[in-house]
């Protein structure tokens, strides 16, 4: 039997001080007609809003709950083709809180119970049927609440993974700490950072905020306002600049603060970008300084070289002052070289361009640049199997080539090997990005000096090509070498980058603009 049994609308209303919300879909699972019709006429007079699927056979039952449509179901315990503990089973597979109550007059308080612990949602004996409609009702209201109830369950926990997910996602580290300033939780950044301090849980938060009571995270708490400070940690990458703000951690419902939140972040990269942008600004502004003077005294410097010619030829060679002339001559040509390479650090040279082989012009100066540096120094040279091809003025090339060896040397006062190399490269956008300035993205023709000595300390690596710093001994340098290779490469629309490390020597290398490389517009910064 199959039938739709809909309830009757004519009881009186108010019954009940709460009625259903909707029509109720039923789905009664009853052998017999007279019983089903009983049911009907009671739920009907209890006014309960409802629909009532009558089915007596197994595969009807198993389609109607496969609908998922149902609200209650009410079943026999005890069918000919079916056992009431087998639909209470299928119906606590399709739907774990559709409300279940069996309705029989053979089941017993004993097997009642049973199946009350099996899943069944309530039982009603068939001699006490008035209570049907109250057991419904009930039955109703707590599958709805039980509803409602997953349903916050869910959004809380969804709520919950995704703030977990933002606090995990964050690439900055993040520490909380209670009311007395000890960690209570990190994310995982700070595991990759500090894994050798791990588990964090239970420490002071001061390993994050140097300065004791006086600490960011202290006066936070104290004044429940935020607080920020630099300070310099150890990390698994070595060591490393941070800012870290502090923040009140505040209970949501009260307001009340409950301890402190610390925000750390990595600012290592951005203030060497920082530091890059004042060297250059400043390099610009030497460069400038030093353009100027030298174009200026290089005038001076003509007048003085164009009247010792005139007094060299009015002299005779055998009049004494004939020789102080001559000094003179040699000291001017001596300031005019000088002025050359001032020239050449700010860029103010006239250049020559021409299509070069870096590989074949460092080959070619392969003798000269052995007998510079001496017999205690050893050249190897490393080139690039294609031609390494760029456009730039072959004096001022060379020139580069012969300072970054000379200096290469003179970090090597025991003598050593001197590593010469050419390679093509191309520097992506994201690269270009990370470097800062002067690093631009494009191929480019890549020369490298690399020494066996004592490397560059980091206060000296800060000055490195500032004209007239050097640190070698009064009467040894004139501190214009590396200023010059600077000057140079910028003029040519390259930079310089050096790698170094305190006892084991160090790498220039220069980056010039590959052939039919686009020059960058405007003098180079």
């Amino acid at each position: 039997m199959n039938e739709s049994i809909p309830s009757s609308e004519t009881a009186a209303a108010g019954r009940l001080p709460e009625e259903p919300p909707r029509r109720l879909k039923i789905l009664h699972l009853e052998d017999s007609p007279v019983d089903a019709l009983l049911v009907q006429e009671m739920l009907a007079s209890e006014n309960v809003d409802c629909e009532i699927i009558v089915v007596s056979e197994p595969a009807d039952f198993e389609r109607e709950l496969a609908k998922g449509d149902v609200d209650v179901v009410i079943s026999d315990y005890s069918l000919p083709r079916y056992c009431g503990t087998d639909a209470l089973k299928r119906t606590r597979e399709a739907g774990p809180e559709t409300p279940f109550i069996f309705v029989s007059g053979s089941i017993g308080e004993e097997r009642a119970v049973e199946a009350v612990r099996l899943g069944a949602t309530d039982y009603v004996m068939k001699e006490h049927l008035r209570r049907l409609g109250l057991a419904v009702r009930r039955a109703v209201e707590a599958a709805e609440s039980a509803r409602r109830r997953r349903e916050a369950e869910t959004r809380l926990a969804e709520e919950r993974n995704f703030l977990a997910d933002v606090f995990s996602s964050v690439q900055d580290g993040i520490v909380v700490l209670d009311a007395d300033l000890k960690i209570v939780q990190t994310n995982p950044t700070m595991e990759k950072l500090f894994p050798d301090r791990m588990p964090l849980a239970g420490k002071p938060g001061s390993l994050f905020c140097p300065g004791g009571d006086g600490s960011i995270a202290a006066t936070t708490l104290r004044e429940g306002r935020p607080a920020q400070s630099v300070c310099t940690m150890e990390t698994a990458e070595g060591k490393g600049e941070f800012s870290v703000y502090s923040y009140p951690l505040l209970e949501r419902s009260t307001g009340r603060q409950k301890g402190v939140i610390l925000y750390l972040r990595n600012i290592t990269h951005e203030h060497a970008l920082q530091q890059q942008l004042f060297q250059s600004q400043k390099m610009e502004s030497i460069g400038k300084l030093a353009g100027g003077v030298a174009h200026d005294f290089n005038n001076i410097l003509q007048a003085i070289m164009g009247f010792s010619e005139i007094l060299e030829g009015e002299i005779p060679e055998d009049d004494p002052r004939h020789a102080d002339v001559l000094e003179i001559r040699k000291a001017t040509d001596r300031a005019v070289a000088l002025t050359r390479q001032l020239l050449a650090f700010s860029r103010k040279q006239v250049l020559n361009p021409v299509d070069l082989d870096m590989n074949g012009l460092v080959g070619n100066m392969g003798g000269m640049l052995q007998r510079l540096i001496g017999a205690n120094f050893q050249l190897r040279y490393d080139f690039d199997s294609a031609p390494a091809r760029v456009h730039g003025d072959t004096g001022q090339v060379e020139q580069v080539v012969l300072n970054l060896v000379v200096n290469a040397r003179d970090a090597m006062p025991k003598g050593g090997e001197i590593a010469i190399a050419t390679r093509q490269r191309e520097v992506e956008e994201p690269e270009a990005a990370e470097r800062g300035a002067p690093w631009r993205a494009g191929r480019f023709v890549c020369l490298s000096v690399k020494d066996t000595g004592t490397g560059i300390p980091p206060d000296v690596l800060a000055r490195l090509f500032e004209p007239f710093f050097t640190t070698k001994e009064k009467g040894k340098g004139t501190g214009l070498g590396l200023s010059t290779v600077y000057g140079i490469v910028q003029q040519h629309g390259g930079w310089v980058d050096v790698k170094t490390q305190e006892g084991k020597g160090s790498t220039f290398t220069i980056y010039l603009p590959a052939l039919g490389q686009e020059p960058p517009k405007g003098p180079a910064a």
